[in-house]
């Protein structure tokens, strides 16, 4: 399974078995965005990304643009070798440096999960995944490195966890929590505590400023 599409909700399948179910949903502020997600199957491993270029308008998705094709390249190269997803982020922000402008940057989260749950994300800058828990309890993975395109030398790590069945991981663009009720992640999580699909946690915090990408993923 690949996909790039504004919403939707797709099943992904590894060895017979489905890995997790996702389901998205991307709204633009204007007619353009700077919002970006990529999901990608190889043999074990659900591949995740999602990012937001600094911005509004058709600066902002020109760039996002050209990241979604380089990050569809770089990602499917990856699972092909099973490479960590902090060495995707690096050969990303490689690809970025010399093409954006001074003003211009990008943030990103890039992750692999495995049909055993085991969940692995290099965060450049970008907001906290979150992970709901079976017992209703919500964990935050912080940023591994910088912002991309900015640093001549940068470096990023990934952390690891594990996604229990029934678990859902969170990821969003910070269109989410500066909406216009100005949610913050501490908002967000007590609106996750009864939402449960993209649709529902727009419905929740109203009209959205900027642009909004959200994507969760069911174990």
């Amino acid at each position: 399974m690949s996909a790039a599409a504004p919403s939707g909700t797709a099943t992904a399948e590894g060895s017979g078995r489905h890995i997790a179910e996702v389901t998205a949903l991307s709204r633009p502020a204007r007619t353009f965005t700077g919002d970006f997600y990529f999901t990608h199957r190889e043999r074990d491993r659900l591949w995740l990304a999602h990012g937001d270029v600094a911005g509004k308008g058709l600066p902002a998705a020109i760039v996002m643009a050209m990241i979604q094709e380089e990050l569809e390249h770089r990602i499917t190269a990856c699972a092909a070798t099973q490479c960590d997803p902090a060495v995707t982020m690096q050969r990303l922000h490689e690809f970025l440096r010399p093409l954006l402008p001074q003003n211009r940057f990008a943030t990103g989260v890039i992750g692999t999960l495995r049909e055993d749950g085991m969940l692995t994300i290099a965060n450049g800058g970008h907001c906290p995944p979150l992970i709901i828990r079976r017992d209703g309890s919500i964990d935050e993975i912080g940023s591994t490195g910088p912002l991309l395109g900015i640093l001549h030398h940068a470096e990023w790590r990934s952390t690891t966890t594990r996604l229990g069945r029934g678990e859902t991981l969170v990821l969003y663009s910070d269109g989410v929590t500066e909406s216009c009720a100005d949610l913050g992640v501490a908002g967000l999580k007590e609106v996750l505590k009864t939402a449960r699909t993209p649709e529902e946690v727009v419905a929740k915090i109203g009209k959205p400023m900027d642009d909004v990408t959200l994507v969760m993923v069911r174990r």
